[in-house]
């Protein structure tokens, strides 16, 4: 009685449907990503573009645009918190002669 198991023609030259799978798929994965390499800045461009169109079509009191307004009154704010700091620390060094 002959028990000798024979292997598939493709198990001895290691082309299995899984590892066929697993090439391709890594193929299809380096050609996205040359791809995405290729037209991604553009297509980040366009995206932007649409994004600040929809945005000038929102009305004034839409919540991003109310959030954008407030960013800007922070960063308003920050800037003459910053000034006001840096006069009185070149208020302080004159009035202490330069010293520290």
């Amino acid at each position: 009685m002959n028990t000798m198991v024979v292997p598939s023609e493709g198990w001895r030259t290691g082309w299995t449907p899984r590892r066929k799978k697993i090439i391709v798929g890594a193929a299809v994965f380096v050609a996205a990503m040359a791809a995405l390499r290729r037209f991604g800045p553009a297509l980040g461009k366009w995206a932007m573009r649409k994004c600040e169109e929809i945005f000038d079509h929102m009305p004034e009191e839409a919540p991003p645009k109310r959030m954008m307004r407030g960013i800007e009154e922070i960063r308003e704010q920050n800037t003459r918190i910053l000034h006001r700091l840096d006069e009185e620390r070149t208020a302080l060094a004159a009035a202490s002669g330069g010293r520290g």
